[in-house]
């Protein structure tokens, strides 16, 4: 994986991670309201791993923003 792709995934996770916490919502709670497995919020929130959009739907359905929104600030 390039260093470029790891540092956008780090800056992704951070995103997730920092508007999530902003929402009050523990990994645990965002995994309920979203449908997307608990640790792999931790592997997205820790740049390991890439989202698909339609978990990126999923998330900011769950956390009451936009898509558009959540690009913005990503």
């Amino acid at each position: 994986m390039s260093s470029i792709l790891l540092s956008e995934l780090i800056v992704f996770g951070q995103t997730l991670q920092s508007i999530r916490k902003k929402s009050g919502y523990t990994q645990d709670e965002l995994c309920l309201f979203s449908n997307v497995d608990r640790s792999f919020i931790s592997e997205l929130e820790n740049g390991l791993k890439a989202a698909t959009f339609p978990t990126i739907i999923s998330l900011t359905k769950a956390l009451n923003i936009k898509v558009y929104v959540f690009m913005k600030l990503y």
